[in-house]
C-alpha cells in the first residue's frame, strides 16, 4: 500500500495555495492605491482593450491612465476585453488568480512523477510571488509555453500550435515553444495547425478593428518595442536590462556593448545542443531543453527584470529534479534562489542587494550558471531507456 503524500506535498494543498496567492497578491496590491502604481502593468492591460474598441493608438503613453507603454500584441488587447469589462478591484485579483492557476497547472501536467512536481512548485512559488506583485503576464507567459510542450509531447499538436502562436503574438516569447517542433509525432501535421492558427490570431485584429486600424497597431508595436530596448539598455537604469550582457555592460561600464557579443555564441551553443536527433524522442532531453530555452529567454533579453524572471524558474526546477543532485548541484540551486530568486524581496539583506546585486546586474549570473549546467546535461546524458519519469 503506497504512503500518502504529506500534506504539503498533494494536489489539493497546492492547488488551494497557489489560489490564495493569486487571490492575496491582487487585493494586497489594489488596496496600496496610490493612483494605481502598485497594479501598473495590469491597469496598462486593462486599458489596451478600451483603446482598441475607440481605434485609439495602442502604443501611445496614456498619463492620465497608467505610466510606461503597452508592450504586448493587438491581440493581447482584445483577450483582455473580459476584464475590462470589470470593476477594478475584481479584475486584478481575477487575473492574478488565472495567472497562478495556469502555471500552477501546467508545471502538474508535466509528464514527471508527483515528487518531482512538487518540487517544481515550491521552487518557482517565491518568484511568482514576485511576478503576481507586479501584476505581471509573464507567469502566464511561460505556463503557455510549458502548455505547449505538453500538448506537443501528448500529440494534441492542435493545442501546442495555438499555445505557441499566441505566445508569440502577445509577447514574442513564445517563439521558443518552436524548439518543440521535432518532438512531435507528426511534425507535418504541426507546421500546417501553426501555420493556420498564426494566419487566424493575426487576422482578428485586422478582422474588428478594420484593415487600416489593425495594420497601424502591427506597425505601432514594432516601433515600440524597437524603442523600449534603446531604453532597457540605459546602465543607468538598474531595473530593467538584468540579462547577460547587461551585467558585462553594468561590470564594464560601457552602455554601448552589444547584445551580439553573448548572442552568436549562445546561438551556436543552442544549435549544438538542440541538433542531436537521435536524443529527440528522449522524454528526459525534451523537458531539459523546456529548461534550457526558458532560461535563456531571460538571458538574452535586454527587457529582463525581477519580475520576469519567473520566466526562467520551471526551467531551474527541471534541471534540479532531472540533475544527479550532487552537492555542486545543491550549492547552485541554493545560489540561484538567493541571488536571482530572494534578492528583490525584503528577505534578503538590503544593503547587499543596494551595494552589489543590482549596480551589477548579478541577478542573472546564477541562471547563467545553471544554463551552462543544463548544457553540459543536453550534451552529454545518455538517453534514457524508459519514457517514464
Amino acid at each position: 500500500m503506497e504512503n500518502k503524500p504529506a500534506f504539503y506535498a498533494r494536489f489539493e494543498f497546492l492547488l488551494g495555495l497557489w489560489l490564495l496567492v493569486g487571490l492575496f497578491t491582487g487585493i494586497k496590491q489594489y488596496n496600496l492605491g496610490e493612483l494605481y502604481s502598485h497594479i501598473n502593468n495590469f491597469i496598462i492591460f486593462k486599458s489596451s482593450y478600451g483603446h482598441f474598441l475607440q481605434r485609439m493608438p495602442l502604443y501611445l503613453e496614456y498619463p492620465k491612465e497608467y505610466f510606461d507603454l503597452y508592450l504586448y500584441g493587438p491581440i493581447f488587447a482584445i483577450l483582455m476585453a473580459p476584464f475590462s469589462w470589470l470593476p477594478t478591484s475584481l479584475s486584478v485579483s481575477l487575473w492574478n488568480v488565472m495567472n497562478a492557476l495556469v502555471l500552477f497547472l501546467a508545471v502538474w501536467n508535466l509528464p514527471l512523477d508527483q515528487k518531482k512536481r512538487v518540487a517544481i512548485l515550491w521552487l518557482i512559488l517565491n518568484s511568482t510571488v514576485t511576478a503576481l506583485l507586479n501584476t505581471q503576464f509573464h507567469p502566464l507567459c511561460i505556463a503557455l509555453i510549458i502548455w505547449s510542450y505538453i500538448c506537443i509531447q501528448r500529440g494534441r499538436d492542435i493545442w501546442g500550435a495555438l499555445w505557441i502562436v499566441l505566445g508569440i503574438c502577445i509577447k514574442l516569447y513564445g517563439v521558443v515553444g518552436l524548439a518543440f517542433f521535432f518532438f512531435s509525432k507528426k511534425p507535418l501535421r504541426l507546421a500546417a495547425y501553426l501555420i493556420c492558427w498564426m494566419l487566424l490570431v493575426l487576422m482578428i485584429p485586422l478582422l474588428l478593428g478594420g484593415w487600416e486600424y489593425g495594420m497601424s497597431t502591427y506597425l505601432g508595436w514594432r516601433e515600440v518595442l524597437s524603442h523600449k530596448n534603446e531604453l532597457n539598455v540605459d546602465i543607468r537604469n538598474l531595473r530593467t536590462d538584468v540579462c547577460v550582457m547587461g551585467m558585462i555592460r553594468r561590470w564594464t561600464g560601457d552602455g554601448s556593448l552589444s547584445n551580439l557579443w553573448f548572442l552568436i555564441p549562445s546561438m551556436l551553443i543552442n544549435l549544438l545542443v538542440y541538433f542531436q536527433m537521435q536524443k529527440w524522442k528522449d522524454e528526459h532531453f525534451q523537458l531539459r531543453i523546456l529548461a534550457f530555452v526558458s532560461i535563456y529567454l531571460m538571458l538574452a533579453s535586454t527587457g529582463t527584470e525581477s519580475p520576469t524572471l519567473i520566466m526562467a524558474f520551471p526551467g531551474v526546477g527541471i534541471w534540479f529534479v532531472l540533475s544527479k543532485q550532487s552537492k555542486m548541484d545543491w550549492v547552485l540551486l541554493v545560489l540561484t534562489l538567493l541571488i536571482s530568486s530572494f534578492s528583490p524581496t525584503d528577505l534578503f539583506p538590503k544593503w547587499i542587494r543596494n551595494e552589489w546585486v543590482n549596480p551589477l546586474g548579478l541577478m542573472i549570473l546564477p541562471l547563467l550558471l545553471v544554463w551552462l549546467a543544463l548544457a553540459k546535461d543536453l550534451l552529454f546524458a545518455k538517453p534514457k531507456e524508459t519514457p517514464h519519469l
